[in-house]
């Protein structure tokens, strides 16, 4: 028995409330390690002295390292207490807060078991009510469409291979007359890269967080593509910048003018009495002198930003937020925003840029979700590089799913790909059999899917930025037959035969299968074709392919 690899690390990670009388309680051990794993419990930890009751664990799965254990408690009481009862053959451990053990003295529980000790209603991490139907086609306004003709400041020919200062003339009415092609193609969510005035085309230096950039058509122009969508049945998420801010904004601009008698010294982090703009001396994003940090632990930036946030959520109709280098914003940031935010419109989704564990900010006190980036990676070494075979795979999506609540894994925001890095395709050196493989690995996962835009027509394009070309929207350059893989796997999505967050996620053989409570993909990602025999009806798969298996009276296959 490998004792280190026995985890249970209690409540807000492995014992979490569904409902107000819903735990779900999971444990990790090494695998095989154990024949079966009980889980004795008391629903009221006042009344672990009357006795315990006993229950044995689902074994949710296993990647062949570790062996996943779940169940779900139900109970009038929301005081529980538990331990976990280890059994391998007429051998058996413990395990409590001290860890594992031989034998337990019952009678002095109250000092070492586990418990939940009340569920409050307003700390249950809801999950909101459009996600398990969610899915979510993100643009970069200036180079999806134009819908203003005539701009003088235009750089570039809508077709040129993008550089980091070109400007095409993308804007909010050309989003908003394309939404039939949107609608086509299955989406119900938009989420836009920045709106607000800035002098880039990325808009991530804010000059103004209280206005809507002239370029992209203004505040009427954003009021009219949310009641459009709306109309529609679509949400739309903007995304939040928070970390930093354009150095022309009046804040740093009186601080670089009065120094340390500026009302705002304190929503920066300069060293010295005053700015010195030829030797940087405050903190920036990354390297970008024009970008100062905000000092988002201020109170008064978090009063100024959370109150704008609100008043746009409010405003405008916003449905979500993404907030961009969340993880170097404070926490005391992301409560306020979340209390601000979920005030006007409880049913908003709050995600943040998240490239490392997430943990820590989806305990339901700050974020519902991150962009999975984790996932982006699983799908690089399966289908690009080549790393991971099937069993490789099945054991990381496995261990991506179990580092977060069940709750935030329903809101997560899957993606090949975004504005910050190579497109999906040109990694694959243009391999589209394996770009649909990552479209349906994808849908399949439990989460929000996000298309990066043109990626479902093909689109290329290397690292920023080269992935921030010009939409195509002459048709006779998409790849049709992608973009009807693309459609049926989001009809498969909205429709809710991919909801919730049951899921299996094994390998067998060669094969990759993801089981859903409605459907199953099954996927061949190796250059032979490969034959398995699923409950006795035998699948034939050539090289790169997959089949979608509907679990009610017919069979159906996506191409």
């Amino acid at each position: 028995m490998n004792q280190l690899a026995v985890v249970h690390q209690g409540r807000g990670i492995d014992c979490f409330a569904l409902d107000a009388h819903t735990f779900r309680i999971r444990l990790r051990c090494a695998a095989g390690d154990f024949d079966r794993v009980e889980l004795c419990y008391a629903l009221n930890k006042y009344e672990w002295h009357m006795g315990q009751q006993r229950t044995p664990m689902q074994r949710w799965g296993s990647d062949g390292i570790t062996d996943y254990y779940t169940y779900d408690l139900q109970g009038k009481e929301t005081r529980i207490a538990y331990i976990f009862i280890l059994h391998r053959g007429k051998r058996k451990w413990y395990l409590s807060e001290e860890g594992v053990s031989k034998d337990y003295d019952f009678s002095k529980g109250y000092y070492t078991f586990f418990q939940y000790p009340y569920v409050h209603d307003c700390d249950i991490h809801h999950t909101i009510s459009w996600a398990d139907r969610a899915v979510i086609y993100q643009i970069f306004p200036e180079r999806f469409a134009i819908g203003i003709p005539g701009k003088e400041y235009i750089t570039a020919a809508w077709d040129k291979k993008p550089t980091p200062k070109d400007y095409y003339g993308g804007d909010l009415p050309g989003i908003e007359q394309h939404l039939d092609y949107l609608t086509d193609l299955g989406v119900n969510c938009i989420y836009m890269t920045p709106v607000n005035p800035a002098k880039s085309n990325h808009k991530y230096n804010i000059m103004d967080y209280d206005d809507v950039d002239r370029d992209f058509g203004g505040k009427e122009a954003l009021i009219s593509l949310v009641h459009t969508a709306h109309q529609r049945g679509m949400k739309v998420m903007l995304d939040g910048v928070y970390n930093h801010c354009s150095w022309e904004t009046p804040m740093f601009q009186d601080v670089i003018k009065k120094g340390k008698a500026s009302t705002y010294w304190d929503w920066f982090f300069v060293d010295g009495d005053n700015v010195d703009l030829k030797h940087p001396n405050y903190l920036m994003f990354a390297a970008c002198p024009d970008m100062p940090k905000l000092n988002t632990g201020c109170p008064a930036v978090i009063e100024y930003f959370c109150g704008l946030a609100a008043k746009w959520t409010k405003e405008y109709g916003i449905d979500g937020w993404r907030l961009d280098v969340m993880d170097e914003i404070s926490y005391e940031f992301l409560r306020a925003f979340r209390k601000a935010v979920k005030a006007v419109n409880p049913d908003a989704v709050i995600l943040g840029e998240a490239w490392h564990e997430p943990a820590v900010w989806l305990r339901g006190d700050q974020l519902d979700s991150v962009m999975n980036y984790g996932l982006t990676k699983a799908l690089m070494d399966y289908l690009v590089e080549r790393k991971l075979d099937a069993s490789g795979m099945a054991s990381r999506l496995m261990r991506l799913y179990m580092r977060t609540t069940s709750m935030s894994a329903r809101m997560m925001l899957n993606l090949m790909g975004s504005h910050d890095t190579h497109r999906f395709l040109t990694l694959l050196n243009g391999d589209k059999a394996r770009l649909k493989l990552a479209f349906a690995i994808m849908f399949f996962y439990v989460g929000m899917p996000c298309i990066y835009y043109g990626d479902e027509v093909g689109m290329e394009g290397g690292y920023d930025p080269g992935c921030r070309g010009g939409f195509p929207w002459d048709s006779t350059k998409w790849d049709h037959e992608l973009r009807k893989a693309v459609q049926q796997l989001c009809l498969l999505k909205t429709s809710g035969k991919l909801s919730g967050d049951e899921i299996q996620i094994q390998s067998m053989g060669d094969a990759l299968v993801i089981s859903r409570k409605h459907s199953q993909l099954i996927v061949n990602g190796t250059d032979q074709p490969i034959q398995l025999d699923i409950k006795g009806i035998t699948h034939h798969l050539d090289a790169c392919t997959y089949v979608v298996n509907s679990f009610e009276q017919r069979k159906e296959s996506i191409p």
